[in-house]
């Protein structure tokens, strides 16, 4: 009744109006909820601390294994143990003084180290720096390493190479089932 005295403008008006003032009170009740139903941030996490002990089964070496005490940290253990007296039978006597495996280069390096020392002699740098010799784009140590074993001519066939099976596959890898094979053939 209200709505029919008043002129048609305003009615339609008081209808938006009323309209809009419900949506309003429901965006509010649920604004409302969702911030009663937030959980504070404000609170610190707590990090659980690691257990700084370490099973004794865990450790492969029979002899620490022995002399591990479960009452103590990792740190504690190791400062505690005595090395020469656990392994003084099994320590070497001379200690080597060159590597076991010392490093040859390949039969595909040898032209480009040899062009490489032609151009540039001792100058490592300027060889890692020549990019359309140096196309495997070595860095000086690299140059220096492969110089070095060039002239003490300690060069690799491709033959041996294939017998040990190792460069072969890390130049040319294998497709299909050798592809799953690891350089052992295993």
């Amino acid at each position: 009744l209200k709505l029919a005295r008043q002129s048609p403008v305003v009615a339609q008006r008081t209808i938006v109006s009323s309209c809009s003032q419900t949506r309003l009170h429901r965006l509010r009740a649920i604004m409302g909820r969702r911030k009663r139903n937030r959980k504070p941030t404000d609170t610190k996490i707590k990090i659980k601390q690691k257990d700084k002990r370490v099973n004794p089964k865990r450790i492969p070496d029979k002899e620490l294994r022995k002399r591990y005490d479960i009452k103590k940290s990792v740190y504690e253990n190791l400062r505690n143990t005595d090395l020469k007296e656990m392994y003084e039978n099994k320590l070497p006597e001379k200690i080597p003084e060159g590597p076991k495996h010392p490093m040859k280069i390949g039969d595909d390096e040898v032209p480009v180290v040899k062009k490489l020392i032609e151009k540039h002699g001792k100058d490592y740098k300027a060889m890692a720096r020549n990019i359309k010799i140096n196309k495997f784009q070595w860095t000086p140590i690299e140059c220096k390493k492969r110089c070095f074993c060039f002239e003490a001519g300690m060069i690799r066939s491709e033959a041996a190479e294939v017998i040990s099976g190792y460069r072969q596959d890390m130049r040319k890898p294998l497709f299909g089932k050798a592809k799953a094979l690891n350089v052992f053939s295993h």
